[in-house]
Order: C-alpha cells, then sequence, then structure tokens
C-alpha cells in the first residue's frame, strides 16, 4: 500500500524535472534564436548603409558624365570618416579606389566572372568573404552595383574589412562564454566573437553545415572550430544570404537542467511505461478511425464523393461529415472553376479577333481617307504605329492578358535592329496597360533612331539598359544611349513622337523622360511606375 502511495508521487516529481529540463532547453534555443536575429537586423542594416552610399554615388552627374576626377572627389567625400572605401571598376582595372592616397597608381583587379556576371544582370549584390591567397591584401566583403559610365556597364563596390562586422558583438552583449559568428553563402567564417583572425575564412563545422542546409534558421547540437560542444542557432538572411551562428557551451547547458532532474530520472523511465502501456490500449481503437478518416481524406484529394457513416467517437463522425461535405462543394467549385475559365479563353479570343480587325479598319479608312503615302507624309508612319500596337496585342492575347515581360517587350518592337542592340537588364513582369504603353514608346525611339540616329547608319548600335530601385520596387529606370550613328543635336521643335512618348509616361506610366541630344548620338533616360497610375495617386494622396 505504502509503495502504491510512494510510486505516484515520484513519478508525478519525476514528471516535473523533465518538464523543466525540456522548458530550461527551450528557453536557451528561443534566446539563441533572437540573438542570432538580432545578429542578422544588425548586420543587413550595416550593409544597407553601404548600398545607401552606392545608390547615392550611382545617381552622380559626374558619375554618369565619366568626369572619374570628380567623381573620386565625391567618393572620398561619402566615406571620409567611415571604415569602407569606394572602387570603381570598368571589368579589368581600377578606375577610382579611395583606400589609396589620390593620385597613387590603381592596380589591375579584373572583376570574377560570377561577380560580373551579377553586375551584368543590373542587380546589386553582396559578395562572399574575399581571400587573397598570394597575401597581398587584406580579406575583405564588398557590395556590388551596376552603374553606367559614359555609356558602358561599370562595378561600383563598397569595400570593407572583416572588423568592420566584428563591432556588432559587442552591440548585441553576447555572454562571455558564447560563440558567435558570421559567415557567408560559402559559410566561411567572416567574423567572429572570439579569435577572429584565428578562424578567419575557415568554414563551419559538418554537423552545422547539415543543420544550414536543412532550412534557413534552427537549432542544433554542433562543435565550434575550435572543438568546443554546443548547442548552436542559426539564421540565414534572406537579403544578403549570410548565416549568423550563436552557440552556448553545453557543459553550461547541462549544469543548468540537471540540477532539476537529480535522482527522478528512472522514476521518469517507468512513468513514461506506464503511460505507453495505457496508451496503446485506448489509442488502437481510435487509430483504427483514423485509418478510416486518411481513406476518406484519400478520397477527397482524389475528387471522388465519400458515404457518411457512424462511429463510436463522435469527434471523428464529426469530422466524416465535414469531409463529406468539403467533397461535395469541391467538385461543384471545380466544375465551375472549368466552366468560368472556358468563357474567360472564349471571351479574350473574341475580343482580340475583334480588337485586330478594329486596327486593321482603321489603317484601311486611313489609307481611303488620307490617299497614297507619298500624298500623305504621315500616313506611313500611322500605319507603323498601328502595327506596332497589333504586335503589342498579340504578345499579350499568347499570356491571357496576364502582362508581359521588360525584355520581350523590347524584343518584339525592336525586332527589326536586334543585331545592333544591346538589351541588359532583370527581369520586370508589365501589366497589360505598362506593356502596351512601353510597347509605343520604344516603337517611336526604335524608328527615330532608324530613320535620323544611330541605327541610320550601319556601324550605328543602341544599349538599353534598365534597373529596378531596391528602395522603391515599383520604380523602374531604363536608360536608351544610341551611339554610332550622325553627330545629334536638339530640334527645333518637338515632333509627334516627342509628344506621343511623353504624354504616355505620364498618363499610362506616371513617370517622365529626360532627353540628352549628345553629339554621340541620343541618350534618354526613362523613369516610371510598375504599378496603375491610380495606386501612385493614392499613395501620393495618403502621404
Amino acid at each position: 500500500m505504502a509503495l502504491s502511495l510512494v510510486v505516484p508521487a515520484v513519478l508525478f516529481m519525476t514528471l516535473l524535472a523533465r518538464a523543466e529540463f525540456g522548458e530550461s532547453r527551450s528557453r536557451y534555443e528561443r534566446q539563441l534564436i533572437a540573438t542570432t536575429r538580432a545578429l542578422v537586423l544588425a548586420t543587413d542594416r550595416q550593409i544597407g548603409q553601404g548600398q545607401s552610399i552606392l545608390q547615392t554615388l550611382a545617381v552622380s552627374p559626374s558619375l554618369i558624365a565619366g568626369d572619374i576626377p570628380a567623381f573620386e572627389r565625391q567618393a572620398r567625400a561619402a566615406v571620409q570618416g567611415g571604415d569602407g572605401w569606394i572602387v570603381l571598376i570598368d571589368g579589368d582595372r581600377q578606375l577610382v579606389n579611395t583606400r589609396l592616397p589620390p593620385g597613387a597608381p590603381l592596380p589591375r583587379a579584373r572583376l570574377p566572372d560570377d561577380r560580373w556576371r551579377i553586375i551584368r544582370a543590373g542587380q546589386t549584390s553582396v559578395s562572399n568573404l574575399i581571400v587573397r591567397k598570394d597575401g597581398s591584401a587584406p580579406a575583405f566583403v564588398s557590395i556590388d552595383m551596376p552603374v553606367i559610365v559614359d555609356g558602358k556597364l561599370h562595378d561600383l563596390a563598397y569595400v570593407q574589412t572583416p572588423d568592420a562586422f566584428s563591432t556588432i558583438f559587442t552591440s548585441q552583449t553576447i555572454p562571455p562564454s558564447w560563440t558567435a559568428s558570421i559567415v557567408d553563402r560559402n559559410a566561411s567564417l567572416v567574423a567572429r566573437s572570439k579569435d577572429q583572425n584565428r578562424f578567419l575564412g575557415h568554414r563551419v563545422g559538418a554537423e552545422m553545415l547539415a543543420a544550414m542546409a536543412r532550412g534557413s534558421e534552427g537549432v542544433t547540437l554542433s562543435h565550434t572550430l575550435d572543438g568546443t560542444p554546443t548547442l548552436s542557432a542559426f539564421s540565414r538572411s534572406p537579403t544578403s544570404g549570410w548565416a549568423f551562428i550563436v552557440g552556448v557551451p553545453r557543459s553550461e547547458l547541462s549544469r543548468a537542467n540537471w540540477s532539476s532532474m537529480g535522482g527522478l530520472t528512472l522514476a521518469s523511465v517507468v512513468l513514461l511505461i506506464i503511460g505507453a502501456a495505457v496508451a496503446l490500449t485506448v489509442s488502437q481503437d481510435i487509430a483504427a478511425a483514423v485509418r478510416g478518416l486518411s481513406a476518406d481524406a484519400k478520397a477527397v484529394a482524389a475528387g471522388e464523393e465519400i458515404a457518411v457513416v457512424g462511429d463510436r467517437f463522435q469527434e471523428i463522425a464529426e469530422v466524416r461529415a465535414a469531409l463529406h461535405d468539403a467533397s461535395v462543394q469541391l467538385r461543384a467549385r471545380e466544375a465551375e472553376e472549368l466552366r468560368a475559365h472556358q468563357r474567360q479563353q472564349l471571351m479574350i479570343n473574341e475580343l482580340n479577333h475583334r480588337v485586330k480587325n478594329t486596327l486593321f479598319t482603321v489603317q484601311s479608312l486611313a489609307r481611303q481617307s488620307l490617299g497614297r503615302p507619298a500624298d500623305t507624309p504621315g500616313l506611313e508612319a500611322f500605319n507603323e504605329r498601328i502595327m506596332a500596337l497589333a504586335r503589342a496585342h498579340d504578345l499579350l492575347t499568347r499570356s491571357v492578358w496576364e502582362g508581359a515581360d521588360l525584355q520581350e517587350i523590347l524584343e518584339e518592337t525592336l525586332e527589326p535592329y536586334l543585331d545592333r542592340t544591346i538589351l541588359a537588364g532583370p527581369p520586370v513582369a508589365l501589366t497589360p496597360n505598362a506593356a502596351l504603353a512601353l510597347s509605343m514608346v520604344f516603337h517611336e525611339l526604335g524608328t527615330n533612331a532608324g530613320k535620323y540616329g544611330a541605327l541610320s547608319l550601319p556601324g550605328g548600335a543602341v544599349t538599353v539598359v534598365w534597373h529596378v530601385d531596391p528602395g522603391a520596387p515599383h520604380r523602374l529606370t531604363l536608360h536608351w544611349e544610341e551611339r554610332g550613328g550622325p553627330p545629334v543635336s536638339p530640334p527645333a521643335r518637338k515632333g509627334f513622337g516627342s509628344r506621343l512618348i511623353a504624354a504616355t509616361l505620364k498618363s499610362d506610366l506616371a513617370g517622365e523622360a529626360r532627353v540628352d541630344y549628345r553629339p554621340s548620338g541620343l541618350v534618354c533616360v526613362l523613369t516610371l511606375s510598375l504599378r496603375p497610375p491610380s495606386e501612385d495617386g493614392e499613395e501620393g494622396a495618403g502621404a
């Protein structure tokens, strides 16, 4: 009898101790995860400061015009007093390096192919840790941004040494017994709260590598680079792709946990055995009912109707009835969606057919009303604009009027000149309205270049580069530059094409065009919004 009274009490105490053990570890895990997230935010803020400097310098008139000495003075002023420096590279040599004294010889430094590939895609990126094998320069991290200098693509970089990231650990008050690390996308050590110079550039251990491969955040048992067993948490930055690891020694964790366990571990095992036996007895009927629900769920997924049958467990019966209702509703909804899709496709095809017929009717009316092209100088240009609009409609019809990619619009509109056209920029999804508007804009630019500009001569070429502002993803900037054509000078008056471009950008795309009639060729910079004009208006009113 005494034994029957003591055993439950001992088992209850063991359960409490075990719960405390788990709660203690959970507290450590939550604290570790919170610390890694704080490191992510702090590092992203520091990287963001470098990106802000680059964005400010990227729009420098001196840089765009190719005035390198004037730009270098601006760059030195921008990083004065900071821990980073500015480098401007044109692919195989440095043009500016603010880390060196003014006038010092600049090294020939060819940009690696992987970083140059990202620059050509029009993307701003953060590099991994770069370590010179010959020891000619200290290890560093680079933030790279593509810029156009005098019509040529360059890399504008903000460079920092790993020491710039070490201060983050101090600001986050990492306990002295813990180890915090920052690693790049190759899992190489960029900064460490302890012995940074000793382990700089080393890869993390196999245990941590395996855990990081399973997800962007987690907790695992591992060892530090100096062999200390730890409970470690990691988080990966969605911006830079770097990971942040914080580990607490397992000996510290054990001291906090074992004090609550003591000699009741054996009683916990007994309690688990008893609980398992009771649970096994009770769960057999539940398992059979759940297997029946699983079969019903598979039938719902397959689109089959399921029968409603009784069950001794009320909850199971309610779930089965809900599955039956869901299967009926799903099959009815799928049938209605199929009919709606068929109706929508039919309407789109009919609408596109009627729009094309209308455009051809407009062309026919223009010919009949205005006479021959020789008698009416503007008739041929009018017909070309109608055909450009028709081609844009065809492209949108192929995507069921869900939109089009910017590069597809450029290739479709500039198709006669693609062999002399350079297109560079990231993928940009356009709404149908924006696709039609930009098709007309680039038709006017291409036609003007073919008649009077760079494309009117065999050796002429056009470069179109675009990028999206990282701070405002809905703002798009396109840079059109002509080279190799006849000398260009500002026209005496604005023609219809110029007025069409300005009106289209303002009314349909909430943007503007800046035109520079350089002697070497026309340069046109277009800025526009990727959102509908109504949304831009609401945002402005709210501000």
